[in-house]
């Protein structure tokens, strides 16, 4: 509006939300079952990567698409325009995650035993580039793609449907917690989401639940390449 630009009314929704995130489970199917039939192991190696970015294609492709379709673009309309002040609330809010994932995940294992993640399982058995390549794609790849996915078009499309906004946060949580396929892991995902989600409603920015997601992936992806190299 202050470039003197007309804005159209964004006709992008929950049926695109439901598109990026059911295309990404569908092409994860696709390319693990294909990386299978040539004798590629999708938990080692470059079939590794290929497996764990493949589903990325839909889960930012679609929203890109989407909002360049049939709104103003992903930079409005999915909220990746960011002012420092947002950006550094991210950050206090990514190291905020880090102490309550961690308290989380202590009363959970009170109750299950030990945790693992899956991605960190599969980590840990990787070297050399591959191994490098995994690290930086946790560490940066998956929190821009996830929240583009959850934060940005799947929190807009709630935002869009006028459901309460405290409920859109909750909502957003839950869906990126069960996406990970890691039940152990649940309320501890569940927790983090909804920081994430709270960091959106507060600044409006997606940019800003990026850098909290990043800041909260790093450690986790550092000590996965520390511990490897040591091996």
């Amino acid at each position: 509006l202050a470039r003197g630009e007309d804005l159209k009314i964004p006709t992008w929704g929950m049926g695109d939300a439901i598109i990026s995130l059911v295309g990404a489970i569908g092409l994860s199917l696709v390319i693990s079952l294909a990386l299978m039939s040539q004798n590629i192991d999708p938990e080692n190696g470059w079939g590794l990567i290929i497996a764990f970015s493949a589903p990325w294609l839909a889960m930012v492709g679609w929203p890109i698409i989407a909002t360049s379709i049939k709104g103003n673009g992903p930079k409005l309309d999915l909220g990746l325009i960011a002012p420092r002040t947002h950006l550094r609330l991210g950050f206090a809010a990514g190291l905020l995650s880090l102490v309550v994932a961690s308290i989380v995940a202590w009363i959970v294992t009170q109750f299950t035993g030990p945790l693992s993640s899956t991605a960190g399982d599969v980590g840990l058995k990787q070297s050399g580039i591959v191994l490098v390549l995994f690290v930086l794609l946790a560490m940066f790849g998956a929190p821009i793609v996830e929240e583009i996915a959850f934060r940005g078009l799947l929190y807009g499309a709630l935002a869009k449907a006028h459901v309460n906004e405290h409920l859109v946060v909750a909502i957003t949580a839950l869906v990126f917690a069960l996406f990970h396929f890691e039940p152990k892991r649940f309320i501890i995902l569940f927790a983090i989401g909804l920081i994430l989600g709270e960091v959106r409603r507060r600044t409006g920015s997606t940019s800003a639940a990026i850098v909290a997601h990043i800041v909260n992936n790093t450690p986790a992806a550092l000590y996965i390449l520390v511990t490897a190299l040591q091996k």
